[in-house]
């Protein structure tokens, strides 16, 4: 009776246990998804094409809302957003994110932050935009990768 005992201790043991064993580190996603995020800013910066692809998942359900228009699928958003876009005529671009809030939460995350885009047009005229901007990240094999970007400007003033 005593080994019965001792088992059924050792089996619930294990099983209370278990979720534990299967918990992630949430400080280091956290701080893996943050590294992310940052080069995520540097690619928006520099338009690397190749950097982006380090940060954007390689799928065509990712999605792009933004004032300008919505993107589907890294084919599009790296074609439209960095290959072709309007930012590219622009000589000088620096994005500066304030506060920023980051979740995680299993295999999934997200980012909310505010941002300014200050930029420099080629004909040398300064440009500013100012808004919020939402990123939903998915753990992948080979790290966090963006899936999801949405961002907003306020309304013109009347």
């Amino acid at each position: 009776m005593r080994h019965k005992w001792v088992g059924l201790i050792a089996i619930f043991l294990v099983l209370a246990c278990a979720p534990g064993c299967r918990t992630r580190n949430n400080s280091q996603d956290r701080a893996d998804v943050e590294q992310v995020f940052n080069k995520y800013l540097q690619t928006i910066n520099t338009l690397d094409v190749a950097l982006a692809s380090q940060v954007w998942l390689h799928s065509p359900d990712v999605i792009v809302v933004t004032p300008i228009g919505r993107f589907k699928g890294w084919d599009s958003v790296q074609k439209d957003i960095y290959v072709n876009s309007v930012t590219k005529d622009f000589t000088e671009r620096n994005v500066q994110a304030s506060n920023v809030s980051i979740v995680v939460a299993g295999d999934a995350a997200w980012v909310v932050y505010d941002f300014v885009y200050t930029a420099k047009l080629a004909n040398g005229q300064p440009f500013t935009s100012k808004g919020w901007e939402s990123h939903g990240y998915q753990r992948t094999a080979n790290g966090w990768r963006i899936a999801l970007l949405h961002y907003s400007v306020p309304p013109p003033r009347p």
